[in-house]
């Protein structure tokens, strides 16, 4: 039997086409093109930056311009996207965060691996030297420095996975180093750990009061040096619509805002045996809000420990905290700014 013909419309734009079958729904490839993007206008939902970034090209909102959304949409590189708009980003925070967490989850097993490796070989490499240059090669590596250029994302991002990556590594020399002092591989690794610049390693060399006042000095001049932590750009949205309520009624508010002279407007608040730096804090009342984003307040077990350890130190020192949650604050925003304002002014 052959193909049926009928007249249809184009789910798109309307027009009359003649169909073979009965899969064909757009009447060209254009329409295709324009129904998916107008999809993807409408399909993606959070804050513009953290959660998707709009094309310039096509008004799309989408987590990440470059690859297949150029590729298939514009016919037009990233090189050639970034020269036409250079101070748009080419991916949002979320996607930045997902490439830093799920890179290279399946080599983790060996077989994977072995195979890789094998597959990677020589000029089997990519990033083989015979057909790559320095600067593409740095550009594909979360490590460089002109990857995050070439993403149009700020220098911070990079320390921030950089140390996140680098927790608790040792490197082959320094494992070599301590087996040739006769220590396993296992007792290297842990002793390595030991000799980070804690509160216990200082007790431990220096004694109890001593140890405790030489980590306390070091502290203080850390957090007065480090201009940037961790803060969502979420967060303040929030923060600064709470700032723009109560900013009359009290002197001395501090969060996390980057001023003009490049100095991070947070405040070192010291505790019994450390110092930290609250998301927003009302001094004038003691009183403390956490914003506890997705991506740095998973709940895990080590997690949730943590947080209480926190939180009961603050207390133990006089102070007061709420705790926002950042999926709350997106379901209802009105409610999360009131029920901060009410924290702040409660008695």
């Amino acid at each position: 039997m052959g193909l049926s013909l009928n007249i249809t419309k184009c789910i798109y734009c309307n027009k009359e086409f003649e169909r073979f079958g009965i899969a064909k729904k757009f009447c060209s490839q254009n329409c295709v093109i324009e129904k998916h993007k107008s999809v993807l206008r409408e399909k993606q939902e959070g804050i513009e930056g953290v959660d998707y970034i709009i094309c310039h090209l096509c008004n799309s909102k989408v987590q990440r311009i470059y690859g297949k959304h150029l590729e298939k949409f514009h016919k037009i590189s990233s090189e050639e996207y970034k020269k036409l708009f250079p101070e748009s980003p080419l991916c949002c925070d979320k996607d930045l965060y997902n490439i830093s967490v799920n890179s290279g989850k399946h080599m983790k097993e060996e077989k994977y691996r072995q195979m890789v490796s094998k597959q990677m070989m020589g000029e089997n490499n990519i990033n083989s030297k015979t057909k790559t240059d320095e600067i593409t090669r740095q550009g594909r590596s979360p490590f460089s420095q002109v990857f995050y250029e070439r993403l149009n994302k700020p220098a911070e991002d990079r320390a921030i996975f950089v140390k996140r990556a680098l927790k608790d590594r040792i490197t082959f020399w320094e494992l070599q180093y301590f087996i040739n002092k006769g220590m396993s591989e296992e007792e290297a690794k842990i002793f390595r750990k030991s000799k980070k610049f804690s509160l216990v390693y200082c007790i431990n060399k220096y004694g109890e009061e001593e140890g405790l006042g030489i980590w306390k000095d070091r502290q203080i001049k850390w957090q007065k040096n480090y201009k940037h932590s961790n803060y969502s750009k979420i967060s303040q949205i929030l923060f600064k619509s709470i700032y723009g309520i109560i900013k009359d009624d009290f002197n001395s508010i501090f969060f996390a805002e980057i001023l003009d002279n490049g100095i991070n407007n947070e405040y070192n608040l010291e505790l019994n045996n450390k110092i930290i730096k609250p998301d927003f804090f009302v001094k004038d009342v003691n009183k403390i809000i956490e914003f506890d984003g997705v991506y740095w307040h998973r709940s895990k077990p080590e997690n949730v420990k943590r947080e209480l350890e926190r939180d009961l130190s603050i207390c133990e020192n006089g102070y007061n905290v709420l705790h926002i949650n950042e999926s709350d604050y997106y379901k209802n925003p009105e409610e999360i700014i009131k029920k901060c304002v009410d924290f702040i002014y409660e008695k």
